[in-house]
């Protein structure tokens, strides 16, 4: 029996569909949670890549996220939430200095799902940030961090969530 005409099919498949699937969880009651400690962020966001990378702030801390989107004159708004991370975690790291990180390919690559991130969707890979203010430290700041992915529940985010929730979400992996 020859099958090379099915595995064409299936190789073709994967290739352009298959490898760009993920789990994406969206809680409406999660979503809706509304008792954050900052009263508002002042977000931003950059195209991936280097060269937007001197709009990110270099003098601040705060949260960033990875987004796919991709802006359109035909398709409707959209984007999908892939990842949430903070600079300045018990240091005055700015935004700028952790989102370097994510252009080095050296570290990237000690980091197989954020690699996947980044290799599947850099051309479509938006980089948004929001500065905190001075004032907040680094534990207003790490359960900012949790209280975000807690509620968006990004699909390439695994630590930083509230403990209740991680413990459920791990009975879906």
């Amino acid at each position: 029996m020859d099958l090379s005409d099915i595995s064409d099919f299936v190789n073709q498949a994967n290739n352009e569909i298959g490898k760009f699937q993920f789990t994406m969880t969206l809680s409406p009651t999660k979503l809706t949670f509304d008792s954050f400690n900052v009263p508002s962020l002042a977000w931003e966001s950059i195209k991936y890549g280097k060269d937007e990378i001197d709009k990110v702030p270099g003098d601040k801390r705060g949260v960033y996220a990875f987004s796919i989107h991709h802006p359109s004159q035909v398709l409707p708004p959209h984007g999908h939430i892939l990842y949430i991370g903070i600079a300045g975690r018990k240091s005055d790291r700015s935004l700028k200095a952790r989102y370097a990180d994510y252009l080095n390919p050296r570290i990237v690559l000690k980091r197989e799902r954020i690699a996947r991130m980044i290799g599947t969707w850099h051309e479509v890979l938006r980089f948004h940030f929001a500065p905190i203010d001075d004032s907040m430290t680094s534990e207003q700041l790490e359960q900012l961090e949790k209280d975000l992915n807690t509620a968006l529940l990004p699909p390439f985010s695994e630590g930083d969530l509230e403990a209740d929730t991680k413990k459920k979400r791990r009975a879906f992996r």
